[in-house]
């Protein structure tokens, strides 16, 4: 078996050079001409979520969700969405895009087509496309600089505080458990950090510690954690390495005379080291988030 991102880096190396302006495969999404983005992420039973747990109507929900964080971390608000499905019988359907369009009419993102097969599992695939303002630079995982600050919009570790609940059995309604059902990611949030200069930004779906990483490993820089905030019911582990966040992490400077505050918490600072990962003076452990084995 390989693990996920080293099979992605050997695609991107077989795909073509994005046209000049545009932003192509390696970042949360693809930009195109004139600032449309565009995202994919299927939702697959048994990978992302279990009957047992969570209805599918969450699935649907959750399926245009992990979208549209993506094209939030890029800077861009969503605009609308295709869905195709696999495997579902009419009853299931009907279940699922029960969450979908409940999810599109929440974001102002409709599903304006899609499509439909047979198959042996269920698999719920959405492409969102997301416009950024006119004349405005999308946010890439690239372009973080030594010295800016780090922050996310949220205290986190509620996807992996919900997903311990659900198998536990414990039945609470707690908010981590609604969280992990239906993810509300920080669209809000990553509009206002844009608007206060942020530099860089990345979608946290697989773990905090993990998903910096990405972002310092394409942007050259070091990361120097002082903390992260804990979302009530979580722990810290859940907060730096659990997956199924869909908060935003952002690189940003120092706010200047004149310009917006920066929304989120503050948590570190990118360092000249691009070999550094310190959380609280010590070394920070990075891999211990998601990835998926192929």
């Amino acid at each position: 078996m390989t693990g996920e991102f080293a099979a992605l880096g050997r695609l991107l190396e077989r795909l073509a050079p994005p046209a000049a302006g545009e932003v192509g495969a390696g970042d949360d999404a693809a930009v195109l001409a004139g600032g449309v983005v565009v995202a994919v992420d299927p939702v697959v039973e048994g990978v992302h979520f279990l009957r047992s747990l969570t209805s599918l109507a969450d699935a649907g929900w959750k399926a245009l969700a992990r979208n549209v964080s993506d094209v939030a971390a890029m800077g861009a608000e969503p605009w609308c969405c295709v869905a195709s499905v696999v495997g579902a019988d009419e009853g299931d359907l009907a279940h699922l895009y029960d969450g979908l369009l409940a999810a599109a009419s929440h974001w102002a993102c409709p599903v304006v087509g899609g499509d439909l097969a047979a198959g042996p599992a269920l698999v719920l695939t959405v492409t969102a496309l997301g416009r950024l303002p006119t004349g405005a630079a999308p946010l890439l995982r690239s372009t973080a600089r030594p010295g800016d600050g780090l922050y996310v919009s949220a205290p986190l570790g509620w996807g992996a505080a919900g997903l311990r609940a659900l198998r536990a059995g414990t039945a609470s309604a707690s908010p981590a458990e609604a969280w992990y059902a239906r993810p509300e990611p920080s669209v809000e949030v990553a509009m206002e950090a844009r608007s206060a200069g942020a530099t860089a930004a990345i979608d946290i779906s697989d773990g905090l510690s993990q998903d910096l990483d990405h972002l310092a490993v394409a942007s050259g820089v070091g990361l120097r954690l002082d903390d992260v905030p804990v979302a009530a019911g979580a722990t810290l582990e859940d907060a730096l390495h659990g997956g199924d966040e869909y908060h935003l992490a952002f690189s940003c400077p120092d706010r200047r005379a004149g310009q917006a505050a920066v929304p989120g918490i503050r948590i570190g600072t990118c360092t000249t080291d691009p070999g550094e990962r310190t959380f609280r003076g010590a070394a920070l452990p990075v891999g211990g988030g998601w990835e998926h084995s192929l």
